[in-house]
This record gives structure tokens, C-alpha cells and sequence, in this order.
């Protein structure tokens, strides 16, 4: 739980204190994998991205044109939410399963230099130099001498996103419906209540995160076993 514990208190305090100055960083963040996800979904199916933006207020879109359909549609629409956790949870099992969180890092930090091209190809003025100045801390810390805070930041990266991620699907499906929002959409293309999509895909993102947090105290206990 040592390695644990820190980094997730940090994260908590991420996702109930959205608005705090000291954690907007976070949700950035996650504002824009989630943008990205959905551009790298319609980019697969064979569609491209239109523009990129990520707004000082934690908010954003991705615009993409992709040939219509059922699948297509909810695809995309879903990547959003679906990548951004699915790549917090990644970055967070690397974390306890892997020595390499420098790799981890630096990788992450070139994924949000690619995305600032995006913003700027869309003159995204405020996404462009966030999604370029974090991308370049992110290398520089890869690339310093750190010891354990290399694994510090990668867990806290990856539970934030994941947490963070939880916390948009609750605002957009549970809390509230906005017209041509993602959950809207996901809503309207399966003819379902937006709220009980929203509830059952909260109920397996606690219980993914449940599984995460449980991989990795067993991993903890397993390392400390091992040292003594």
C-alpha cells in the first residue's frame, strides 16, 4: 500500500475537487486522451480527424468525418470515455507490473506532442501549448535521474485518467443529457435511457477499478515479500 496509497489520495482529491487550480492539470489531461481517442477510433475505421480542440475550461472535441453507420457511430462516440479508462487503467498496471515507467512516460509525453499538432492544425492556440508543454514535462522527467518518483508519477497519471474518466461518464449520462454530447449520442444511436447506460457503465468501471487497485497491492506485497 506504500507505493499505492500517495498517488491515489492525489487522484481523489483530483476527482472531488474538480475545480481546485492544483489538479486542472489532470483534467486537461484527460481531456485530451479522450479527444484523442475518439480521433484514433475514426482514424481506424477508415475516417480522419477534422479539427482538435481543448479549452481552458477542461473542456473539448474532436470533430472527424467517418462513412455513416450504426457501429461506426457508437464507436467513435464511445472511444472517448472507453479509451481515455482504458488507458488510464494501462498506464496504472504498467506501473506496478513494469520497471520501465521512464518508457511509459516518455511515451505518454509523445502522444500529447502529436496532439498538440492536432491542436495547432486547428488553431487550437490553448490546446496546442498544453498539450505541447506537458508533453515535454512529461520527457523531461522520463529523461531525469528520479528513482521511485518515476513509478509515483506514472501511478498517479494513470489512476487520475481512469478516475477522472469515471467522472465524465457520470457528468454526461447520469447527471445530465446535453444535446449532441457524446452520451447523447451513444444514447440515441442504441435507444436507451442515457442514465441507465450511465449506471451500468459506472458499475463496471468501479469494478475494473476495484480489480486495478487489487493487482497492484498484490504486486506491492509480492515485491516486499520477495525483498525480504
Amino acid at each position: 500500500m506504500k507505493k499505492l496509497l500517495p498517488p491515489l489520495l492525489v487522484a481523489l482529491l483530483a476527482f472531488f475537487f474538480p475545480h481546485s487550480l492544483a489538479v486542472r492539470p489532470l483534467w486537461l489531461l484527460v481531456t485530451a486522451l479522450h479527444e484523442g481517442c475518439h480521433g484514433l477510433a475514426a482514424v481506424a475505421l477508415g475516417g480522419t480527424i477534422t479539427s482538435f480542440h481543448v479549452n481552458l475550461d477542461a473542456g473539448g472535441w474532436c470533430g472527424y468525418s467517418i462513412r455513416p453507420g450504426f457501429f461506426n457511430t457508437l464507436i467513435v462516440a464511445a472511444a472517448g470515455y472507453t479509451g481515455s479508462f482504458l488507458a488510464g487503467g494501462l498506464l496504472f498496471v504498467l506501473a506496478a507490473w513494469s520497471r520501465r515507467d521512464r518508457w511509459y512516460l516518455g511515451i505518454l509525453g509523445g502522444v500529447l506532442l502529436y496532439l498538440s499538432w492536432l491542436c495547432l492544425t486547428s488553431a487550437s492556440l490553448f490546446g496546442t501549448v498544453f498539450c505541447a508543454a506537458t508533453g515535454i514535462v512529461y520527457l523531461v522527467l522520463a529523461k531525469l535521474p528520479l528513482g521511485g518518483a518515476h513509478d509515483f508519477l506514472l501511478r498517479l497519471t494513470g489512476i487520475s485518467i481512469a478516475l477522472i474518466s469515471l467522472s465524465d461518464i457520470k457528468d454526461d449520462l447520469v447527471d445530465r443529457t446535453v444535446a449532441g454530447s457524446d452520451g447523447y449520442v451513444i444514447s440515441q444511436t442504441l435507444h436507451l435511457p442515457a442514465h441507465f447506460i450511465g449506471l451500468v457503465w459506472l458499475g463496471v468501471g468501479v469494478i475494473m477499478m476495484g480489480v486495478l487497485l487489487f493487482l497492484s497491492v498484490k504486486v506491492e506485497a509480492k515485491d516486499a515479500a520477495k525483498a525480504s
